[in-house]
């Protein structure tokens, strides 16, 4: 069947409809299907009535299946409630009984955990005795190598109970650990001393002049030897003699560790010379001159590099120490004394902020140069860490803003500070920026430039917010010497703060998109979150002591380029702002309002001389026949289009020359809208009139613009078809005229008669802008156009 009997979607009698059409035709010969049909329905009828009947005895043997089922799980629950009743009787009845057993057991087992905690203890107390009377044995019988060993697995059994709550084992472990070291590094290090002289380290002036060295091989090999057996005397960080700086400052500082003990005992004569020569009342420790010691630290580590290379760095790869660089080493060594030099020079240096600065410059120069050139990892500690502590930055920041200010101060009262230092160059000259806007975006680079390599991020943030008050404080200068040259917009002093805006907006928009900048912005952003996180990092850490979290935690996050660690940055959200974003606006503002100004003053004094054009007797002029021979530009728009080109011509000077495309863009608009409305809707035109109108702009105020345009028409493209349809021939016009007004005010009624589009009437003749509304406008001002 076409439709199904039980379809829902048709209605009754739909469906008879649907069923009648789908069986019977035309033709009546087709009601001969009847009997077939009805018996066929008879026969659905038949099967629908039986399954139905049979459903409805299934169905309630089905219910007393399920609540048979029902009934059965039911008596099994109750069964095992039951059950689980009986047991728990049964568990309360056996644990009255056992409690007093277990009582007793669990004492006996704290006893016997206690004794195996006592046995353990005296265990370690036998092992270090066992190991420190080894030690004297060896040492009695001149055996050093084995005690080198025996202090080896003295100093890893410490390393087993480091974290032990075992207070007093550890200080008698220590203790230990300390007396031997002391004992048996005496009986290594006066030899490896010896040694290192023989072989003319240091490499200083007195040995360079002495006699070459001989016995080289034998040299070598013992330095060799004596090396390894330093490496077993190397104590654990967290004992080490060396482990605390001398200074307090350099506690808070993290990653301050202590060196490899052979290249201590290198560094050791080298450490001499340097506090005689710098500390003290000698001429050399002078705080005027950092770069001193600076420079002799960073000779001192070139010429050292290639005795390491050759001889150190191959006995740290053959004692399994490939982990350590021995110049990198070598270079912690270095950067520690200067660390420490630093340090003991910081209370002085507070109270001179040209000593203080000076020191500074010096600082970021010796820690360019360390990185740069000599490899030293960013990771480790540095004389930076130093001055980010916070005496030190806070110092540091008020000296930067103090020197900052003066700069800014002698910028603006230089007589030139508003004079373009490449006014004489033409091609370089574009931007026309005045001599205290580069200088001032050239100080903030100097800053940026300073603070750059800086580990801490929150340092970094701190140095942003003070080039942010700089530019605020700029921005402001900048407006009060604006509102003194109000008076005159093309003036010089005017147009000079304008370029100077320009040009720091300009730079500000790149230096947004720098990495280091984007970096900073995150840090500012997530601040909160970065701590949080960081904080939880560090409580997790059982080897960080609290007073030294904070720093931690910034030190922790500068590990990558700039700032800011990958784990960290990896859920950040994007960023919705930009370092310099609010500023840039502020600046952008201002820019705009002064354009904006600088166009009103030039439109206002063009408006004014205008007037006498605008007066033209346009409906008396003679035809464009008798004009054409002596058609020249309108004797009264001589004045209104000289002081246009004058304007032009200054304003082109003394603007950058994307500052003056925007002013001739504007101020083309708005003439455009001005002769519009002022000159062409408010007159009509004789052919003559019109044609006079046509040539004044085609042939003298459009190529007023076209110095900067080669299509100065586009931007009086309203004025330009105003004066197309003012000259159109005047059957066209009167066609075009009667199929405008045909279209606008009387449309067809006849629905089978398409109407005339009026726009493509208009573009025919090359009409894009001007509606068909202004379009009928403009042709009514024709003179000879009869009114329709």
């Amino acid at each position: 069947m076409a439709a199904s009997m039980g379809d829902p979607a048709l209605s009754p009698n739909e469906f008879m409809v649907s069923f009648m059409n789908s069986h019977f035709d035309d033709n009546v010969r087709s009601l001969s299907k009847l009997q077939d049909i009805y018996k066929d329905v008879k026969d659905q009828k038949s099967s629908i009535e039986t399954r139905l009947l049979k459903v409805s005895e299934e169905v309630p043997s089905e219910i007393k299946k399920a609540i048979s089922a029902g009934q059965s799980a039911s008596d099994r629950i109750h069964r095992l409630c039951e059950q689980q009743e009986s047991l728990r009787h049964s568990v309360l009845d056996h644990v009255r009984e056992v409690k007093p057993m277990v009582e007793e057991l669990g004492k006996i087992t704290l006893q016997l955990q206690e004794l195996e905690k006592h046995s353990k203890y005296l265990a370690f107390v036998a092992r270090v005795e066992e190991l420190s009377s080894d030690m004297q044995s060896c040492l009695l019988t001149e055996s050093l190598q084995p005690a080198l060993e025996s202090f080896h697995s003295l100093t890893a059994l410490y390393g087993q109970l480091q974290d032990s709550q075992c207070k007093h084992l550890l200080s008698f472990m220590t203790e230990t650990i300390l007396f031997w070291n002391q004992i048996l590094r005496d009986r290594v290090a006066d030899e490896f001393e010896d040694v290192l002289k023989a072989m003319r380290w240091p490499m200083v002036v007195a040995t360079a002049k002495a006699l070459p060295v001989t016995n080289t091989t034998e040299l070598k090999n013992r330095l060799g030897r004596l090396f390894k057996r330093l490496l077993h005397l190397q104590l654990p960080d967290s004992i080490s003699l060396e482990s605390q700086p001398n200074h307090p400052l350099l506690c808070s500082i993290p990653g301050m560790r202590p060196l490899l003990l052979p290249l201590q005992l290198m560094v050791k004569p080298l450490k001499k010379r340097f506090k005689y020569h710098f500390y003290g009342k000698r001429q050399t420790n002078s705080v005027q001159k950092p770069e001193w010691y600076l420079t002799q630290v960073l000779s001192w580590t070139r010429d050292h590099w290639d005795f390491l290379d050759r001889n150190i760095q191959p006995l740290l790869d053959e004692a399994g120490r490939r982990d350590v660089c021995a110049k990198t080493e070598f270079m912690r060594g270095m950067v520690m004394l200067v660390m420490e030099k630093l340090a003991h020079d910081l209370p002085e240096l507070m109270y001179n902020d040209v000593i203080f600065s000076h020191t500074i410059d010096e600082v970021l120069l010796f820690d360019r140069e360390l990185h740069s050139t000599h490899g030293y990892p960013p990771t480790l500690p540095g004389c930076l860490d130093l001055l980010t502590t916070p005496e030190a930055l806070s110092k540091w920041l008020a000296v930067e803003k103090k020197f900052a200010v003066e700069k800014v101060e002698g910028m603006l009262e230089s007589p030139t500070a508003w004079e373009s230092q490449y006014k004489d160059i033409a091609d370089v000259d574009e931007v026309q920026v005045p001599e205290c806007a580069e200088s001032f975006m050239t100080l903030l680079y100097t800053i940026t430039d300073r603070y750059k390599p800086l580990p801490d991020p929150v340092a970094k943030v701190q140095f942003l917010g003070l080039q942010l008050e700089l530019l605020e404080d700029f921005r402001i200068r900048l407006v009060q010497v604006m509102k003194e040259a109000t008076h005159v917009p093309t003036g010089h002093a005017y147009t000079a703060v304008l370029n100077a805006i320009h040009y720091i907006v300009q730079v500000l928009r790149e230096w947004n998109e720098l990495v280091f900048f984007l970096q900073i912005q995150y840090y500012r952003t997530n601040h909160p979150r970065l701590m949080q996180e960081s904080d939880m990092k560090s409580s997790n850490s059982s080897d960080t002591s609290s007073p030294q979290k904070p720093h931690n935690i910034s030190h922790n996050i500068s590990q990558s380029s700039d700032g800011l660690s990958p784990e960290i940055l990896e859920d950040l959200p994007a960023l919705d702002t930009t370092v310099f974003e609010d500023i840039i606006d502020l600046f952008d503002s201002i820019m705009n309002d002064m354009l904006k100004n600088i166009v009103n003053y030039v439109f206002t004094d063009v408006q004014a001389r205008s007037q006498p054009y605008r007066k033209d007797k346009w409906l008396a002029l003679p035809s464009q026949k008798e004009m054409a021979p002596t058609l020249g530009l309108s004797p009264s728009a001589c004045e209104m289009l000289l002081v246009l080109k004058d304007h032009l011509a200054l304003v082109a000077e003394r603007l950058s020359q994307a500052l003056f495309t925007k002013f001739w863009k504007r101020l083309a608009t708005r003439l455009n809208t001005f002769l519009l409305n002022e000159l062409i809707l408010t007159n009509h035109f004789s052919e003559g009139g019109a044609a006079q109108l046509q040539f004044d702009m085609t042939r003298n105020l459009f190529p007023l613009f076209g110095e900067y345009s080669q299509k100065p028409e586009a931007y009086f493209r309203e004025v330009k078809e105003a004066c197309t349809l003012l000259t159109l021939k005047t059957g066209s016009a009167i066609l075009l005229k009667e199929a405008l007004y045909s279209a606008l005010h009387e449309p067809s009624k006849d629905p089978n008669i398409k109407d005339t589009d009026p726009k493509a009437a208009l573009h025919d003749i090359g009409i894009f802008v001007l509606t068909p509304e202004q379009a009928e406008t403009m042709l009514s001002l024709r003179a000879n156009l009869s009114v329709t």
